[in-house]
């Protein structure tokens, strides 16, 4: 076995044994501590903010921003629209921000726990959210879309587990 004498220096560190233990003992102690909060069924929601800014090309060229954005407790959504319909007459914001509002009013039946829910409104994951948003929309145009959806009340084997559903 070699000494630390004959080893050559690396990028690395060596930790020893010691302190490997105490690393995963005090890492399972915090994720007991999770599980107790987890325990509890306190319902887990986004806290997010967002930011916007034209491109500066968009607007050397005189386009408008199309780029929508959501932020709410159980959805996050980025919309990027088509400014070229501009030169069709169409404002290319509309359906941006409509599709992103109405996401956003059905996350908000579907999603909120403890709320009382018709079978037809039960959260059927994000594909089906962005169907029925889309289809309740009436502006015309083109989008991009990514949403996060925060579900809680997902049970496997009867009990909550929190789900993160990216589309």
């Amino acid at each position: 076995m070699a000494s630390l004498q004959d080893m050559k220096r690396s990028p690395t560190f060596l930790v020893g044994t010691a302190q490997q233990k105490g690393i995963l003992e005090e890492f399972q102690r915090r994720e007991q501590h999770f599980t107790e909060e987890y325990q509890k069924n306190k319902p887990l929601c986004f806290s997010a903010r967002a930011y916007q800014q034209t491109h500066p090309a968009k607007v050397r060229m005189g386009y408008k921003d199309a780029d929508a954005t959501l932020t709410s407790p159980m959805l996050l959504g980025v919309c990027d629209g088509v400014s070229q319909l501009e030169e069709f007459n169409m404002d290319p914001s509309l359906l941006p921000n409509e599709l992103l509002r109405t996401c956003e009013e059905l996350a908000m039946v579907q999603l909120m726990p403890d709320q009382p829910l018709n079978p037809q409104d039960a959260y059927r994951g994000p594909i089906s959210l962005l169907k029925e948003a889309y289809e309740a929309s009436e502006s015309f145009g083109s989008t991009t879309v990514l949403l996060a959806a925060l579900d809680n009340g997902t049970r496997i084997h009867g009990k909550l587990h929190p789900m993160i559903a990216v589309l």
